[in-house]
């Protein structure tokens, strides 16, 4: 007879980590089983899989007002010890230094509110990779010293059905039985959790396709925002964060690749800033299918990884991506942000395909978990974004669980 865990959490990025390592710490008679498609600490991997899943290979910030899309949801006052555990836990490891982000000029801030946008302000903590690695010693040592925790990377989930009131995980390594799921597969598993999303039946809905470029302009065409890494939000489109100073790098999802942002290394540098420009577009029913799709034709036609032009050609209709009636409404949105930006189409270049790698919604308690019992999201799973928040849901969601 196989042996019934407690708890089973599907993958060891951010959110599976720190629920993993919650999991050692407080509930030490509970046993609880962690599977991970990727590398284990230490080794070689590919750049999202893996322990810690894409930390290590991110921009190395940490923003601080992503919890706030947790607390929405789940009890504040519980949230807080919570939240306090995990910045004990990351300062352990790196410098925990706020910065403080700007808003622009008060001429900006009008147009933009001109153009139904609100403005949100991104204070964050700057990490390097050594901060990073660090902190994937200090927890990987915690969770293999622990003996009620097991460990199973390079073991990829391939089912999980819930049967007789528990859930029977099929994976490459073998067949196991948990009592809890909580999911935390993050980017690199939001289609795989989509489809799973949708044999249990837990779609809200799937009504938009979130797809559009990421925009790169030399930075002394935007001193007016001096530095400022705000974000320009509303219904149908979202612009930012500003990133300043790094490089844009092709973020490998296995068949598809998109458009990413790097900037915690000094090899990394560059006198550019860069934002991403996603719109959220209409698709009865079928919205992370056609991002999928919008994404594979974007990356075909430019038959390289990421493709780069200047948006005067897209303005023009003579860029590759003019092809795809999907992507019409870029032009209209770009002349928009010329208002905004106003070196931004001169100037300015496009990195494309840039989607939003996220399953579709679904509902979730204020515990974390879905409306199938027993079966906790966390993370980019539970659609929260950031390190931050992967962190503090994934701690919430393992508290929920065993308790």
């Amino acid at each position: 007879m196989s042996k019934i865990f407690d708890v089973g959490i599907i993958g060891a990025g951010i959110s599976g980590a720190f629920a993993a390592l919650r999991a050692a710490e407080k509930y030490k008679k509970r046993n609880v089983v962690l599977f991970e498609l990727g590398r284990p600490p230490g080794k070689r991997r590919r750049q999202l899989e893996g322990w810690l899943g894409c930390f290590p290979f991110g921009d190395g910030k940490i923003h601080i007002d992503d919890i706030y899309d947790v607390m929405d949801i789940v009890d504040g006052r519980k949230a807080k010890p919570v939240d306090k555990l995990v910045k004990k836990t990351l300062a352990q490891a790196g410098p925990m230094k706020i910065i403080k982000d700007k808003l622009p000029p008060a001429a900006i801030q009008k147009k933009a509110f001109n153009l139904g946008f609100d403005i949100y302000q991104n204070d964050f903590i700057q990490w390097k990779p050594e901060s990073v690695h660090k902190l994937s010693r200090i927890m990987s040592e915690k969770l293999v010293e622990a003996k009620n925790t097991e460990l199973l990377f390079d073991n990829e989930v391939h089912q999980i059905l819930k049967k007789n009131g528990h859930f029977e995980v099929t994976s490459s390594n073998g067949d196991y039985i948990c009592k809890k799921i909580v999911l935390c597969v993050g980017r690199s598993g939001w289609r795989w959790v989509n489809d799973l999303y949708k044999s249990f039946g837990l779609h809200v809905d799937d009504n938009l396709a979130h797809f559009g470029i990421r925009i790169e302009c030399a930075s002394q065409y935007m001193k007016e925002f001096n530095k400022s890494h705000c974000s320009f939000v509303r219904e149908d489109l979202e612009i930012g964060p500003l990133n300043w100073n790094g490089t844009i790098i092709p973020e490998d999802h296995a068949d598809l690749v998109i458009s990413a942002f790097r900037s915690n290394e000094g090899r990394w540098k560059t006198d550019k800033v860069s934002f991403s420009m996603i719109g959220h577009r209409p698709f009865d029913g079928n919205g992370v299918y056609e991002t999928e799709r919008l994404g594979k034709l974007a990356f075909l036609l430019f038959n390289d990884r990421i493709g780069r032009e200047k948006i005067k050609t897209l303005v023009k209709g003579k860029s590759p991506l003019s092809q795809l009636p999907e992507y019409n409404w870029l032009v209209d949105s770009v002349l928009e942000l010329e208002q905004l930006f106003p070196s931004i189409v001169t100037r300015g270049y496009f990195h494309s395909p840039t989607i939003l790698p996220m399953a579709a919604p679904i509902q979730l308690s204020n515990n974390l978990e879905t409306d199938l019992e027993g079966l906790y999201a966390a993370g980019e799973s539970a659609g929260f974004t950031g390190i931050a928040a992967a962190a503090i849901s994934g701690v919430i969601a393992l508290d929920s669980a065993l308790k």
